[in-house]
Order: structure tokens, then sequence, then C-alpha cells
């Protein structure tokens, strides 16, 4: 007897089998993949199995997916094998996808998704367990990007690699198109061609400010999760979907359009992952903190105005748009993709933390917040580290040498202040030693900064003394001291660090 079901997907270990590597073309061959699967695939595979009538996509991305199916139950039960089984296959054993059915009904979605994500985590704690390690000998050669059992000699951009099944599908993958297709038509509607880079090397060749400079801008939604569980029915769930889907990947062209324009005939970015409410693009370091800002302005208003027209979101939210945290991981262009992806998660949570501390916060609405770290001035490779040690200062009350993460309009201000002070002329190694001058202590630090501020000219103390006011360090230059509510200094902090940072990716 034929019923409807919910099937709800899933791809666990995504960030390991689309990071699992420091090769830009097996990123987003990875990511493609897993995008075309995910959104494209996984609709047809189910309509061609069980009838298009049969098939009801609630939605369909960021490696998960929920479907409404009428179907006898065994059949559905040998579809989804099947559907495993295609997963599989197409990525050469690289991805795993895992499925949770419940009954379904209009009246009961809620109970279903509930019910269907019990199955889920079920199915995803009762891993398989491999029954022996893959055999490893020295007339065998290994995969040179994860290790595995070596299956072909791949040659892409003039490197040679020996790559395992797996690894080879992804580079397959990325001399394709993929998620840059849908920002290529983005372009030609705009007029302007969008030639993609091959490697890393080719975004960092192309800094104008710095070369050789790269970044990597993460950006996740907040308080996604909280929102999800007020929805009830299977038609906001498919609305609030559809939006937060669509308006991430449109925010993510146009930005990249305004901010990105061709240098020496190609784009300086790759889009890495693009779907549902994540993002992760690789830029030039000049290129980077502008698109955040401009990212994430985006966003917001696109959700407020789509939101706007439906009374239950509009009322859940109080007429405001959804938002995103974004953490930047700054570095050259030969620090291993891993520690920039590392130091962007830590940056990500650390924005995330800071929004939902911020006094705007509501219960279903955090602002957004940025936060930004350059590796190759420090040796460390986790950022708290480097903040610890570097630009930490230990006395009777903390000193800390910079004030990140910042909320949107602060971030858009910092940014604003770090290009004047590049256009205003003052000489880089000015400039680096005003950033460089908070490090030398309290006292110390101070008198560095009036000495270097004296030695200005008029038109530059203006400008430094507008950069400064606005974030609260002139009174007692370049100090910030944050009070509690008896007035007693709980702690100092200072902007100059973060501007001179940022000023050094402006270009004039």
């Amino acid at each position: 007897m034929e019923k409807q079901y919910l099937l709800i997907i899933d791809v666990p270990g995504i960030k390991d089998y689309v990071f699992g590597t420091d090769r830009l073309v097996e990123i987003r061959g990875a990511s493609a993949l897993l995008d075309k699967l995910n959104r494209k695939k996984t609709e047809s595979f189910l309509q061609n199995k069980l009838g298009d009538s049969a098939v009801k996509r609630v939605f369909s991305n960021g490696g998960a997916g929920q479907f409404v199916i009428t179907a006898k139950k065994a059949d559905l039960e040998n579809c989804v094998r099947e559907l495993k089984g295609f997963f599989a296959k197409k990525s050469k054993g690289g991805l795993r996808l895992i499925c949770g059915i419940a009954d379904f009904s209009e009246e009961n979605y809620a109970e279903a998704l509930t019910h269907a994500h019990i199955e889920l985590k079920k199915e995803k704690e009762e891993e398989s367990i491999i029954p022996c390690t893959q055999l490893h000998t020295g007339y065998l050669q290994e995969c040179k990007s994860c290790s595995g059992m070596a299956f072909k000699l791949d040659d892409y951009a003039g490197e040679k690699r020996v790559l395992c099944a797996v690894c080879a599908e992804k580079v397959e993958y990325g001399t394709k198109r993929g998620l840059w297709k849908e920002f290529d038509k983005h372009c030609e509607e705009k007029g302007m061609e969008a030639e993609r880079p091959r490697t890393f090397e080719e975004i960092g060749d192309r800094c104008r400010a710095r070369k050789g400079y790269t970044a990597l801008v993460y950006a996740d939604g907040n308080a996604m999760g909280k929102l999800v569980k007020k929805i009830g029915s299977r038609e906001h769930f498919k609305f609030f979907s559809d939006t937060v889907d669509d308006s991430i990947r449109e925010a993510c062209h146009e930005a990249l359009y305004e901010n990105c324009r061709p240098v020496q005939g190609k784009i300086p970015a790759n889009i890495l992952l693009l779907g549902g409410d994540d993002l992760l693009v690789y830029l030039s370091a000049d290129t980077a903190f502008p698109f955040a800002l401009d990212v994430a302005q985006r966003f917001e208003e696109k959700t407020e105005e789509k939101f706007s027209g439906n009374s239950f979101f509009s009322e859940l939210l109080q007429g405001k748009g959804l938002t995103i945290s974004l953490g930047i991981a700054y570095g050259k262009t030969h620090t291993p993709f891993s520690i920039m992806f590392s130091q962007a998660e830590e940056l990500l949570k650390s924005a995330k933390k800071a929004g939902s501390q911020d006094k705007m916060r509501g219960e279903y609405y955090a602002p957004t917040y940025i936060d930004f770290h350059l590796s190759s001035n420090y040796n460390q490779s986790k950022v708290s580290d480097s903040r610890k040690s570097h630009l930490l200062l230990h006395g009777t009350r903390p000193v800390k040498l910079y004030q990140k993460p910042y909320s949107l309009p602060d971030a858009c201000e910092l940014m604003d202040h770090a290009r004047n002070l590049t256009e205003a002329g003052i000489p880089n190694t000015r400039l680096k030693r005003f950033g460089y001058a908070p490090s030398l202590g309290k006292i110390n630090g101070t008198l560095e900064c009036l000495k270097l501020y004296t030695r200005t000219s008029k038109a530059q103390r203006k400008v430094i003394w507008k950069a400064l006011e606005r974030f609260e360090c002139m009174p007692n230059i370049p100090w910030k001291e944050i009070r509690d509510e008896k007035g007693e200094t709980l702690e100092a902090t200072t902007v100059l660090s973060d501007m001179t940072e940022l000023a050094g990716f402006m270009r004039k």
C-alpha cells in the first residue's frame, strides 16, 4: 500500500572530503561534485525510480536534503539503498550518504521530521566498521594528496601527481566549471568575462596591494538552528530553505562581481563552498575584506526583503533579515590550505560568539560580526595562541593589542579609516611603526604613538585623529579603557594594530 513518507538525507564528513587536500583543483572539484549530487542528481534519481509525481522536494542543498515521498515502504527502502550506492559510485567511495524515513502527513510535519532525524542519527552512529586497514607496502605508491592507494598519474597545471581514485575524481570535476558556472553566467549578464584562476598561486599573484598574499573568507548563518525549530509546516520549511540558499548565492555572486574584477585576465578569487547558509571563498588579500562586508550586507538585505512578504517569518524576525558571521584568514600563497581553513573556522566561531553576546541580539537574530587574522605575522597556527603570545600584555590589568572581532558597522568604518590612512600618504614604514607601537607597553606605546603622531603633517594627523577617535582610542592614545559599572578599568584595548594590518591590504 502506498503511503506518504518524509525522507531526509545527509552527507557526513563533508569537510574532511572537500578540504582534505591543499590543492585548489581538488577542493573545488570535491565541492562541485557534492553540489551536483546534492542539488540536482538526488531529486532526479528519486524521480526516475519512484516517478515524478511521487517525489516532492522540500529542499536539497548544503549537503542535506528533505523530500516527501509517496510510495510503498519496500520500494522506498530499495530506492534509498540504491541512492546510497549511487553516491558512493559517483564519488569513487569518497562520499557516504545516510538517510532517515518517517511516516508523513501535512498535520504531523514537525513530528515526522523529529522521527526522521532520530533514524538519521541512529544510522550515523551505527557506521559500519572497516574490516581491515588498507595495505601499504614499499612496492605500491600512495596517493600524494590523501595517502590512499595509488590509482593514476594526474597532470594538472604542470604538476604531476599520483592520485587515488577518490582524488582523481575530484580533479576530474575540478577541471569543470562546477560552482563557478552560476557566477560565470552572472558576469555574462553584466557583460564581463569571468575566467577563474587554476591555482592558489595565480590568485596570490593578482593581489595588487601585496603580491603573493591571499585570504580565505568563511561565512555561516546566525541563529539558524533556533529559527528552524520554530518551523512547523512543510511550506514554511521549503520557503525558508529556498530563501536562505538563493540569498547566499546571489549575495556571493554580486559581491564577487563588485569587488573582484579581473586582474591580468582572471578573477582573483575562487568559490570553494556555497550553499545553504555556508560560504567559503579564497581570494587575493586586497579583495577579501571588501567582499566579506559586501556579502554580509547583501545577504541581510535580500532575506529581509524576501521574508517581508511572509507573515510567519516577518513576525518571527520582527521585520529583520537573517545575518551571517564571517572569519577571514590572511596568509601568503604558500601557507598550507589546511592551516588557513583551520584559522578561518576558529575566527568564524569567535565572530559568532561576539554576535551572540551583542546587546542588539534577539531570540532569532544575532548581528553580523567579522574577525580576521594575518598568519604570516606570527609563528603559531592557532589564532588564540597567536593572540595570547603576541597580542596580550600581562600586568595589573590585561592589555589587548587588538579590538577584534568587529560588528558589521564597525568593520565598515575600520576599512574606510584604513583606506584613508593609505591614501593620506603616510609612509608604509611609519604606518608599521604605528601598528607596532602598542606592543611596547602601556606607557612606552603611548610615548611612541605621540612621537609618530607629532611628526606627521597636519592633514595626516587629522586622518589619524579621526580613526582613533572613532574607536575611542584618542583620549588616552592609543588605548581604549574598558570600564565596569563603577568606572573602574577592567582592561585596555587598541585599534591601531588591526587598522594598520588592514591598511597593508588597501590599494592606493
